[in-house]
């Protein structure tokens, strides 16, 4: 999945999960916090519904702030993380 899908991913789990209204066009440069007004307790459930959505699982101790710095810093996360099947082999 390329860093395009990802975000359009990440904007259908937001507007839709999170019942919060984003841009037409989010760039990596978006802020999650400031520009897109997200707050802790809404990157929390986001983790949540990232874990269901891409199948990878979100290990408590990697969750840095910076992952949740820009959309561009959450899409290189969310590259990262191996999806739970591979993590059983």
């Amino acid at each position: 999945m390329n860093r395009i899908e990802i975000i359009e991913k990440l904007k259908v789990i937001i507007e839709e999960n999170l019942e919060h209204e984003l841009p037409e066009n989010l760039k990596e440069e978006d802020g999650i916090y400031d520009d897109l007004g997200i707050d802790s307790i809404m990157v929390l459930q986001l983790i949540i519904y990232i874990e269901e959505e891409f199948g990878i699982e979100v290990p408590e101790d990697s969750i840095d702030p910076e992952v949740f710095e820009t959309v561009g810093s959450l899409v290189t996360f969310i590259q990262e993380l191996k999806p739970v099947e591979e993590h059983a082999r």
